[in-house]
């Protein structure tokens, strides 16, 4: 259901907090990420799906500032709500192309400036399992089926990972995961 349409950010956000907004949909040029910190702050529920070209260098900066996911605007109407919906259901939507573009960053960065200090945090076995299962794009639906306990579950390990993390959403604790080397450890015995 579209709550409002609005192209000044300020009454966009009210909208969305007045109306309790599940999915907020942006261009990417249209915001920084400053500002995606800052909505975030207003709405914390909301999830920012990022509208633009997949070539865009600022959506890395984006993505790590809060937003949940990237879709290219030069898609098709029904399939950027088809987007819009799988982002509610899974937290995190990046298409493919956008995921490579977003681990070679990570990579290049920790080759050249290293962990630069970050504490890399202490995660349960159970809970680093559940973090690497979050970077391959499982739902906490797939993941509590492969694990076999239930979505509930899941759901408070995915806030402990965040808490851990100090992450907002999915996005941003793959992106530490990633950067801290964390999401392809082998699961330890």
């Amino acid at each position: 259901m579209v709550v409002g349409i609005e192209t000044d950010s300020t009454a966009f956000w009210a909208v969305a907090l007045k109306y309790g907004a599940e999915i907020a949909v942006i261009e990417a040029t249209s915001v920084e990420p400053l500002a995606v910190r800052e909505l975030l702050a207003i709405c914390p529920g909301t999830k920012i799906m990022l509208l633009g070209d997949p070539t865009d260098s600022r959506l890395l900066d984006l993505l790590i500032a809060g937003a949940d996911g990237f879709f290219p605007q030069s898609s098709p109407p029904e399939m950027i709500v088809e987007a819009a919906l799988m982002l509610t259901e899974t937290g995190v939507l990046l298409p493919a192309p956008l995921s490579r573009t977003v681990l070679d960053r990570l990579r290049q960065l920790e080759a050249r400036y290293g962990a630069n200090g970050i504490e890399r945090p202490r995660l349960g076995k159970r809970e680093a399992l559940v973090l690497r299962m979050l970077a391959t794009g499982a739902t906490n639906r797939e993941i509590a089926r492969l694990l076999g306990v239930s979505v509930s579950t899941i759901k408070n390990q995915v806030a402990a990972i965040f808490r851990k993390l100090g992450a907002s959403n999915r996005s941003e604790a793959v992106a530490l995961a990633f950067r801290l080397g964390m999401a392809e450890e082998p699961e330890s015995t």
